[in-house]
């Protein structure tokens, strides 16, 4: 078993934040997307607010979670949630297969780091009054 130690909970961190990125790159890339032609209306402004809302929140937490952010946690865990019932409302939609196995594997990272987010050693770098500096005898 590999212990988790602070780094290797960056390091999960960021690929977590990382591959959705990439694979939006697969999908675009091998599948561009066809121009809107309907027309604006104020739904087509609720979905792209709604859009922006998930990609600010998603980054911040990621970018939290690095740096060990006490509110990075439970933001992590809400957006997690709300993103899967969010899914349920979404349309049926061809995804390229490498673009969908990064997605997947986006999924269990987010699980992994939540996990270990909350229940491994590292949980208590997101305790009020510690840092990293003050936990490094835990981990060595």
């Amino acid at each position: 078993m590999i212990a988790m130690t602070p780094s290797l909970f960056k390091r999960l961190a960021v690929a977590n934040l990382v591959t959705p990125f990439i694979g939006l790159g697969f999908d675009i890339a091998r599948s561009p997307p066809a121009p809107y032609d309907g027309p604006l209306t104020p739904w087509v402004g609720v979905q792209l607010a709604i859009f922006l809302v998930f990609l600010v929140t998603f980054v911040a937490s990621s970018i939290g979670l690095c740096l060990f952010a006490r509110w990075s946690r439970p933001v992590a865990l809400w957006f997690t949630a709300v993103s899967v019932i969010w899914s349920a409302f979404g349309d049926v939609q061809y995804t390229d297969p490498i673009a969908r196995t990064l997605y997947d594997l986006s999924s269990a990272l987010t699980g992994a780091t939540l996990a270990a987010a909350y229940w491994s050693p590292v949980s208590r770098l997101f305790e009020p009054g510690t840092a990293e500096d003050d936990l490094r005898e835990v981990f060595r």
